[in-house]
């Protein structure tokens, strides 16, 4: 306590040094967990449940192939609940949908569908209303809303027990979830909806409903489970066996054994394969957190370099202490107590610091993005602070250990009979003592961090930029989901025939076409394409006739749909309205360049024949003549090469979720005819589900690829200011330190001849050296760091070299920057005075 006393009192007799370092530190540490915080929430956070350790998700696969998961009938579910007393407290269901809230838009929101006990399997009691009863599991038309649905509706607790119009049925609210509650995944839905709404919700009009409830072939849902007291994932398969005997009812659409397995539950995707987000996040998170730790490296090598110079001017004090009595293990500990005070305020600082970033990195995220995208919660939590501690630990020993070390060893006879002056001896000019190496590690780390930083500048700027092969200009398009108000197929099919024609007559309007996908959207379809008239697969159902048959990026279009996005068809026809709005057409294909290259390398793919691989080695594909051909473009940002293309008419693969394309002509504002275009849909039909209006400019810019670059340009960004301005401060602290203590030595070259232009040149000469090795070392360093980030880059190559020919001289010029200020003020010093400085 004696020590920490000391310590506090030491650090508020040199308030300069302790805000410096106190600063240092906090924009290190703060770096470092503001990374943590993000790995921490995508990677290891809780949910937001009692004892969610107990919480797994429970999978099934065939019993011969390990790899082949699938989803749950609901028959399933009701078996594996009633006998799941001996590994589960609760077995409950989950299953995702969307459904359709009116406005000026149609809002499409997030639905679990979600078995009755899912809310007290999860240990979460709803901060309004109540949950599900039993008896609407099957049968209710309710819902329970998340806290920021319920928020952005207006906060209003009378919204419990009133209707909820969505765009297939009216539902009634009777409850709402606390905030922060995101059910049994990190990113949560909007809505919650009794599993027996499914049938309401994917049956479209004039279609026989769904049998979930008795199908044992339709499997759409995911189980969780929360185990029993004393098991674990590592003890559950022993329980787990009895389900699995008892779990013998087969499918008769695939009577094969199956086998039940318990997994983590997954974090963030929906599916039938248990969670591996963390293995292909690990290699980003490791790298990101690696650059974090060489800005906290810098920050410690600068307080390294003001703890030795502090030290030096405690040199006296020590030798008396020694002098005394004091022992040297007395003294190390003193030093340490100091260097741990400093790194515990520095981590509490930087504490606050992340939380600051935190909140401005959500905010990035989520500008721009639908008001029902989800939000992480990247708020500390003991990890992040435990996390804290360790850092500011390793802290303390970086960059304290050292000069305490050094000061504890000194002796004190010599060390009371010394001169301030004498310690700038120590290493003249060529030299390097142990802050000048430490220097040049800063140096070295500053330009790896540099070249980062650059590196994904660049590339977020290449990715703002892209086009997928065709120029944006000011078209844009209006997504339409008739999924959500579950019309019928000649319903939706009339309604979009409607809708080109009335959006095609508006003025300012070129012509409008539609398409299932965009290029560089969030989804895309490849399928595997054959020769028209290749043999059936002879082996089991799903096998393919061909291994090596080539890939392509299946879309669904419309008429004048290259014409509209600005395409240019390279041989051939776009397709007719016939073969969009009928299905009674030949079968017809437009393909790209490089798959007709791939089928017919050097022959007119025009008149001959493709088709997609059967599923059903008994039912015969169709074969498709192919009309056009159009150049190859990218459908995802990140992609080496542009995939081959196959685009079908409409009339022969009807989907219900579409965009419309429009072609804006020159010099027309956009803006007027989207508002134009969505009043005009409005008075064709009031229920219209059109979800989205976008410029394909916008629609780019706000995709997931080109946020993630972004995001990674301006967190390497701030890393490498972070250690640009740590090195400036660490090289001016040193060079202000050594030329102080050269005062003498100084006076003495001015007195016998020197002018300030020598001695400015004197000082800078050394400067050189000692970045000429920082930026040396900092090379090999910079190089390890591209071909690390060379897979995170959108064309810009790991050894790019503008980056690597433009930031060495920036460095250069800010170390002799920072050395050229207390040169310049030594050199005012009057000769007389200099000679007489101690």
């Amino acid at each position: 306590m004696s020590d920490l006393k000391f310590a506090f009192r030491q650090l508020l007799k040199n308030p300069g040094f302790t805000i410096v370092a106190v600063v240092t530190l906090a924009l290190g540490i703060g770096a470092n967990a503001t990374i943590f915080s993000i790995i921490n929430t995508v990677l290891f956070k809780s949910l937001h449940v009692p004892h969610p350790e107990q919480l797994v998700g429970v999978y099934q696969h065939d019993k011969d192939n390990p790899d082949s998961f699938s989803l749950f009938s609901y028959a399933d579910f009701a078996d594996l609940r009633s006998g799941n007393e001996a590994a589960f407290t609760d077995l409950f269901a989950l299953g995702v949908a969307s459904v359709g809230l009116q406005g000026d838009l149609t809002e499409r929101l997030s639905a679990s569908l979600v078995s009755a006990n899912y809310f007290s399997a999860l240990g979460v009691s709803p901060a309004l209303g109540r949950v599900f009863l039993p008896e609407e599991e099957t049968s209710g038309s309710v819902a329970v809303l998340s806290h920021s649905l319920w928020t952005r509706l207006g906060a209003d607790p009378s919204l419990v027990g009133r209707k909820l119009k969505l765009t297939r049925t009216d539902v009634t609210v009777v409850g709402v979830m606390p905030p922060g509650f995101t059910g049994s995944q990190l990113i949560g839905p909007a809505i919650f909806l009794p599993i027996g709404m499914a049938e309401t919700l994917t049956t479209a009009a004039g279609q026989a409903p769904a049998h979930i409830f008795t199908d044992r072939s339709d499997r759409r849902f995911m189980l969780l489970g929360r185990l029993k007291p004393g098991l674990t994932l590592a003890t559950v398969d022993g329980a787990l066996s009895v389900l699995n005997r008892s779990f013998a009812i087969p499918d008769p659409a695939e009577p094969k054994p199956r086998v039940l397995v318990c997994r983590p539950p997954a974090r963030f995707n929906f599916g039938n394969y248990p969670d591996r987000g963390g293995k292909e996040l690990a290699p980003l998170a490791g790298f990101a957190f690696g650059l974090s730790a060489l800005v906290l490296g810098i920050a410690c090598l600068n307080l390294a370099n003001m703890m030795l110079a502090r030290g030096a001017a405690r040199r006296k004090e020590i030798a008396v202490r020694l002098a005394l009595g004091a022992g040297r293990r007395r003294i190390l500990g003193q030093l340490l107590t100091e260097g741990l005070l400093l790194a515990l305020l520095g981590g509490a600082t930087g504490l606050l610091v992340s939380a600051w970033v935190t909140n401005l990195l959500a905010v990035f995220v989520s500008s721009g993005m639908p008001a029902d995208f989800p939000r992480l919660d990247l708020s500390p939590d003991w990890r992040v602070l435990l996390a804290l501690l360790v850092v500011s630990g390793l802290a303390t020993l970086f960059f304290a250990l050292g000069p305490a070390w050094k000061l504890a060893r000194l002796d004190s006879n010599s060390d009371l009979k010394r001169h301030a002056s004498e310690d700038a001896r120590e290493t003249g000019a060529g030299r390097f003592g142990t802050r000048e190496l430490l220097a040049v590690g800063q140096i070295a780390a500053a330009l790896a961090l540099l070249v980062a930083a650059a590196l994904f500048s660049r590339s977020a700027i290449n990715a703002a930029e892209a086009n997928p092969g065709f120029q944006f200009g000011s078209n844009f398009y209006l997504s339409l989901d008739s999924n959500l108000n579950g019309y019928s197929v000649p319903r939706e099919k009339e309604l979009i025939r409607a809708a080109l024609e009335r959006l095609s007559a508006l003025p300012g309007i070129e012509s409008v076409s539609l398409a299932l996908n965009i290029p560089f959207g969030d989804s895309s379809w490849g399928r595997g394409v054959q020769l028209g008239g290749a043999p059936p697969p002879s082996g089991a159902p799903g096998a393919l006739a061909d291994a090596k048959e080539p890939m392509a990026m299946y879309n669904i279009v419309g008429a004048d749909y290259f014409r509209t996005i600005g395409l240019p068809l390279q041989q051939g026809r776009e397709f007719e309205r016939r073969e969009v709005e009928t299905t009674n057409s030949p079968a017809v294909a437009i393909i790209s360049r490089n798959l007709a290259d791939q089928l017919w390398p050097g022959q007119d793919p025009l008149g001959r024949s493709v088709q997609f691989p059967s599923e059903n080695r008994h039912a015969s594909p169709t074969v498709m003549t192919v009309v056009g051909v159009v150049p190859a473009i990218h459908w995802q940002l990140f992609e080496k090469e542009r995939p081959a293309e196959i685009y079908v008419p409409l009339g022969q693969d009807f989907q219900p979720d579409l965009k419309l394309h429009v072609r804006v002509a020159p010099g027309v504002n956009p803006a007027h005819l989207m508002t134009a275009a969505r009043d005009t849909l409005r008075q064709l039909d009031p229920r219209i589900p059109v979800t989205e209006i976008k410029t394909l400019a916008v629609f780019h810019r706000d995709g997931p690829s080109v946020r993630i670059a972004r995001l990674g340009s301006m967190l390497f960004g701030a890393f490498g200011g972070l250690a640009l301005l740590l090195s400036l401060i660490g090289i001016y602290g040193m060079k202000a330190y050594a030329v102080a203590r050269r005062t003498r030595e100084i006076g003495i070259r001015m007195a016998l001849g020197a002018t300030a232009r020598d001695v400015v040149a004197m000082i800078l000469r050394e400067t050189v050296w000692l970045a000429g090795l920082g930026l040396g070392l900092g090379l090999v360093l910079a190089l390890a760091v591209g071909k690390l980030a060379g897979g995170y880059l959108y064309q810009v190559p790991a050894m790019d070299p503008l980056t690597y020919a433009a930031i060495p001289p920036l460095l250069l010029a800010t170390v002799l920057l920072a050395c050229v200020i207390p040169a310049r003020r030594a050199v005012k010093l009057d000769p007389i005075k200099a000679l007489r400085y101690e």
